[in-house]
């Protein structure tokens, strides 16, 4: 399931500018560049550099840095000093979600990492991540429940995503501290992600958008004037994984489900019950279907 978190930890100084953050996520690239810079091949110093991302949005692919922190610091009107002026989310992906996506953009072929994808398969790649998550940012804005406002998708909002291909281990990691790696390795396999700078304010400014609120399409009055306000994270998550098996053909598993996961680690002992039940018949159903085709 891809899990979208509302604001990572890396943001955590959000009360002023972006600018920190946004030379963070350039980190990749810079890695990326002195890669480019150790090679004698002029054709592969190309090649290297053109695997480093540049931030996007709803109109464009191609965004600099400073212009992501110019528009994300200009976009605070009417907010206080301790208001959080953006906040950082994040969408991640499963094993499985990654390969099935690595094998659509290779037209199947079977691959460990981004580095065994060749320029157009490595484009295509990418494109398949930012046009997923323009949806998602679609999802973010519709979940604040202010459409009669005016805010309909991601184009009412003021964000920017970079996608980056490299994680590395951290001294919180099992494998640091059991000694198999050291911290700052670079893990295996497909790592995928995006990174999100998204305006505590909409594009008019006019409305407060927070993903962190505690209500979930509360309607407040103030004086003779109605609006909702809130943000159901669950609902995002859930409608973001709807929309990625939707725009990619992808057959979910129940066992992947966020609902189902999360039923299984938060429910309470009923819920639990139920949803192991629901799983065992699923994987039943599955079982007879696999024995059915092998008749």
């Amino acid at each position: 399931m891809p899990i979208s978190k509302p604001h990572s930890s890396m943001a955590s100084k959000n009360k002023g500018s972006s600018s920190a953050l946004v030379d963070y996520l350039d980190k990749e690239n810079q890695e990326l560049e002195k890669m480019a810079l150790s090679v004698p091949q002029r054709e592969k110093e190309i090649e290297i550099r053109s695997r480093q991302q540049h931030f996007f949005n709803s109109y464009s692919d191609k965004i600099r840095g400073h212009e992501v922190t110019e528009k994300i610091d200009a976009n605070i009107s009417k907010l206080g000093k301790n208001d959080a002026k953006f906040f950082a989310p994040t969408i991640n992906f499963s094993k499985g979600e990654l390969k099935f996506l690595a094998s659509k953009a290779t037209d199947g072929r079977s691959i460990e990492n981004t580095w065994q994808m060749n320029p157009k398969e490595f484009e295509r790649f990418n494109q398949y991540l930012k046009e997923y998550s323009r949806k998602v940012m679609d999802n973010y804005a519709q979940n604040f429940m202010r459409q009669e406002k005016g805010l309909n998708d991601g184009s009412g909002l003021v964000y920017f995503a970079k996608i980056e291909h490299i994680r590395k281990y951290k001294g919180t990691d099992k494998k640091v501290q059991q000694g198999f790696v050291k911290s700052g390795e670079k893990k295996e396999g497909l790592q995928s992600h995006i990174h999100i700078i998204v305006s505590r304010k909409d594009k008019t400014q006019k409305m407060k958008l927070s993903p962190l609120s505690n209500e979930k399409s509360k309607i407040r009055t103030i004086g003779k004037n109605s609006y909702k306000v809130g943000f159901d994270r669950k609902k995002w998550i859930v409608e973001n994984e709807k929309r990625f098996d939707k725009m990619f053909h992808y057959k979910r598993q129940e066992i992947e489900k966020f609902e189902v996961q999360n039923a299984l680690k938060n429910g309470s002992m009923m819920e639990r019950e139920a949803t192991r039940k629901k799983l065992s018949k699923s994987q039943e159903k599955t079982h007879n279907n696999h024995k059915s085709l092998e008749r």
